[in-house]
């Protein structure tokens, strides 16, 4: 099941989301494998569940939140602006839905890039949203 998104335009959409049937940990995977293809690697790894469990006594479904960066892409950020590091690396979620869906979810760096009105930033955004999406629209298809 793929939950559409609201436009077609990197730059109007929010957030890039798709729903698939699946387990939690083959969705992980494959999401790594696809977004490592693109030459994004996996570096930051936070699982919420367990650590608002650890924290509050609170029982969650698998959450996920992963970092994901394209070297190439940080360090020409960087370049252009070196307060973007706030908006490093590219975070997506995976969150478990019930027994069998699980949902993927990323931000649209498009639109952050395009508020700083800078055009090599925001050329950056576009590319690194139209990977995003493709990524997570093509997941497990």
């Amino acid at each position: 099941m793929i939950q559409n998104v609201t436009s077609q335009k990197n730059n109007d959409e929010l957030f890039f989301k798709k729903t698939v049937n699946g387990l939690f940990n083959d969705v992980v995977q494959s999401l790594n494998e696809d977004l490592l293809k693109s030459g994004f690697g996996l570096i930051t790894e936070i699982e919420m569940d367990k650590k608002l469990n650890e924290k509050l006594n609170v029982n969650l479904k698998p959450y996920k939140i992963l970092g994901y960066c394209n070297p190439k892409f940080a360090y020409d950020a960087l370049q252009e602006n070196n307060d973007i590091g706030v908006f490093l690396p590219c975070k997506v979620i995976v969150k478990q839905l019930d027994n069998s869906m699980v949902e993927v979810v990323s931000a649209n760096p498009a639109l952050l890039m395009n508020m700083l009105g800078n055009k090599k930033l925001s050329s950056m955004g576009d590319e690194v949203a139209a990977i995003l999406k493709s990524v997570i629209k093509n997941l497990l298809s």
